[in-house]
């Protein structure tokens, strides 16, 4: 065994270890588990070439180079499926959908290594260093090249779907995994185009493989691609540089292998080809630094007058992005992001006010720990920041003498939030947030005039979407808190009419307590208002969002008429009842709610004649509608009182009525598509009319 040896070992003992780190971690992901099988097949595809490598028998080097093969084969297999996985949100969706594909693929990659093992078609022993390719391996080779450009192309897109910190994650690991995929491309076109398998390429495969290793491993430890969820953008990439680098890569190795015949030019050119593989990754690697990628820009504009950012574009795209969400939330989640991808800043945090709009609490971070603490708005350097209202830098804030002693609160929070940049959020002159970025990760300093102003458009329209979301959110609370208000008087108002009916029951004892009628009729009234009460407790344990009508088709005559006996316990009160019903059709309603109606209008109309006047109830039939009137010879009410406050909670003319009785049954009637009128005027009685059609739509 020769040093050289030692590269094959030590590629494949790195892509086990490899291996076993990325199964251990994320074997529940079926794209890093493919990824995981793969290396342990490249794995395996180095240790079957240095046992090759090294046997002395001509049969063990055959067998071997099988084995390698197969190893091939397999790693190919499943970085395939890792490139179409990776970076997928639903990767698990999309494997259920080839269920039967996959599963169907290991099967036929089974049978065909069986086949390989006992045919001599796929490779031939010709010299030490030489195995000749077979009809089989021939075909076997020029598939696996179709698999990788595939894989490479697939790469490709994901790379270029990415953006942001997703892309600097990502990239190392991508890089890596590519440049396997690249020399592999480079190496079965040489096999395919002599037709044979120089053994000594081993060595280059596994340098190369070595090198991608650390790579993937740099990606892994550093950025910690594995232990996040990596998601990018479904952008659909129509043009492939892969395809394109390939396809030429073709034309050239057509044309030199046309010049090595013609002028039978020596045809090792194994190391050249090694120093073409390193240039061209380490170009590659620099190229995509986005460092070095800004740094090209920054001179591009500086010397072409070329803004850093175009205004519309980023304008379009916050727009976009913040009018997606009306949760304040979700908006500053959306914010933090889209400001990462766009400035490329790896730290942010948001900090809004309290209830108290007197400190600063943080809502949103971005690759920050969320913290507890809080800071006052009237520090010196935040009131200082809401006077200039513009973008303030941490070694501005240290270089101002003005503003020192920085205080202790804002010295944890510069430091806890690695801040370099604190932004305002301010409308109409009043604090919305603060928005807190850290370095930006190519270690540039912002632009003053680029990055602050970029900033300030979007802190100004931050501010607008925050508070609209805010504003949503207090308009959301205040209506609930009107919906619970709104069941609360509902329900202290049946609690008031049951408890008027019990009182009227404990007046009329002391003169018919020996009454056998009287003493049926009470117990009756007290049965009645225990089960109301427990209606009210049914309907409050259920907590409907709206008013839910059982509707069924009623006697209308007969429900008022059992209203009236409920209300004034037959003839037991002194006020005089007139009825005058005429023929009605059958109408659907809910009775236990117009039963509501009816006795608050009774009630209403006994209580305004004081016990002592006449009350007169009415029905009539008028075409598709009946209508009901209750009306009462009291001291009726005002012009003025109608307009303005009757049919609206807590107004009443009594004084000590809630003011919920005509509220409640306004609601009611209009849930039964009906409308309720009035006509009353001081000094001569008071009459409501309840329109309800016969069959409501």
């Amino acid at each position: 065994m020769t040093y050289l040896d030692l590269l094959p070992a030590a590629s494949s003992l790195f892509c086990a270890a490899l291996s076993i780190l990325i199964l251990i971690r994320r074997q529940s992901d079926p794209g890093f588990l493919a990824l995981g099988v793969g290396m342990a097949s490249l794995a395996l595809m180095d240790l079957a070439n240095i046992i090759s490598l090294t046997a002395l028998l001509e049969e063990n080097v055959l067998i071997w180079k099988k084995i390698s093969l197969l190893g091939e084969l397999l790693f190919q297999s499943n970085w395939l499926l890792f490139t179409i996985l990776f970076g997928k949100t639903r990767s698990r969706t999309i494997l259920k959908k080839w269920n039967w594909i996959v599963p169907s693929g290991y099967f036929m990659l089974a049978i065909f290594f069986i086949f390989l093992l006992l045919t001599d078609q796929l490779v031939t022993l010709e010299g030490p260093q030489i195995i000749r390719l077979g009809t089989v391996g021939r075909y076997l080779n020029i598939s696996l090249l179709l698999i990788a450009i595939i894989s490479l192309v697939n790469l490709e897109n994901t790379f270029r779907s990415s953006s942001g910190l997703e892309r600097w994650r990502i990239k190392y690991m991508l890089f890596g995994i590519g440049s396997i995929l690249v020399f592999y491309v480079y190496t079965l076109s040489q096999r395919i185009l002599y037709n044979a398998i120089d053994a000594n390429s081993s060595y280059l495969m596994s340098t190369v493989i070595l090198t991608a290793d650390f790579l993937i491993i740099y990606s892994i430890i550093y950025n910690k691609v594995i232990e996040r969820n990596i998601y990018v953008s479904r952008k659909i990439i129509y043009s492939s540089i892969s395809l394109i680098a390939i396809g030429l890569y073709s034309l050239v190795i057509a044309l030199l292998a046309q010049l090595v015949k013609s002028f039978h030019i020596d045809t090792d050119l194994k190391l050249n080809a090694l120093i073409i593989f390193f240039s061209t990754l380490i170009l590659i690697i620099f190229f995509y630094k986005e460092s070095f990628r800004r740094r090209t820009k920054a001179v591009i504009n500086r010397h072409f007058r070329k803004n850093k950012y175009v205004y519309r574009d980023e304008w379009i795209v916050f727009s976009t992005e913040l009018s997606k969400k009306i949760n304040t939330e979700e908006v500053c989640e959306i914010l933090l992001r889209t400001l990462s991808e766009r400035i490329f800043v790896k730290n942010l945090s948001l900090w809004l006010l309290d209830e108290g709009q007197s400190r600063f609490y943080m809502k949103s971070a971005h690759n920050l720990r969320m913290t507890k603490m809080t800071i006052k708005t009237d520090d010196n350097v935040l009131r200082h920041l809401h006077n200039i209202s513009m973008p303030l830098s941490k070694s501005d804030i240290l270089d101002n003498k003005e503003l020192h002693p920085v205080s202790s609160e804002l010295s944890l929070l510069l430091d806890r939030t690695r801040a370099e940049l604190l932004v305002p959020l301010i409308l109409a002159e009043r604090w919305v947030g603060l928005l807190i970025l850290g370095k930006v990760q190519t270690d540039e300093p912002y632009d003053v005039e680029e990055d602050y102003g970029l900033l300030r458009s979007v802190a100004a329209h931050a501010s607008s979407a925050i508070n609209n979301a805010q504003l949503f959110e207090k308009n959301l609370r205040a209506k609930e808190v009107e919906a619970f208000n709104r069941l609360s008087c509902f329900v202290i108002h049946d609690l008031k009419n049951a408890t008027s009916m019990l009182s009227m029951v404990t007046q009329n004892a002391e003169r018919h307590l020996c009454n056998p009628e009287f003493q049926k009729d009470a117990f009756n009234a007290i049965s009645g208002a225990v089960d109301r009460m427990k209606k009210i407790i049914s309907s409050l344990s259920t907590l409907p969002e709206g008013l839910k009508l059982q509707s069924r088709d009623l006697d209308l005559n007969r429900l008022i008429d059992h209203s009236i006996d409920r209300v004034f316990k037959n003839g037991f009160s002194q006020v005089q009842i007139e009825k005058d019903f005429g023929p009605l059709p059958k109408v659907r309603i809910d009775a236990d709610e117009m039963q509501k109606v009816l006795e608050n209008l009774l009630l209403n109309a006994s209580e305004a004649v004081d016990g002592r006047g006449s009350i007169r109830i009415s029905s009539r039939a008028k075409g598709d509608q009946v209508v009901f009137s209750i009306s009462d010879n009291g001291p009726g009410m005002s012009e003025e009182f109608i307009e303005k406050s009757l049919f609206q909670p807590f107004k009443s003319t009594k004084d000590n009525g809630l003011g919920v009785g005509l509220y409640q049954s306004k609601t009611i009637v209009e849930a039964h598509r009906g409308r309720i009128m009035v006509e009353s005027k001081p000094e001569t009685g008071s009459k409501f009319s309840v329109y309800l059609p016969v069959h409501p739509e």
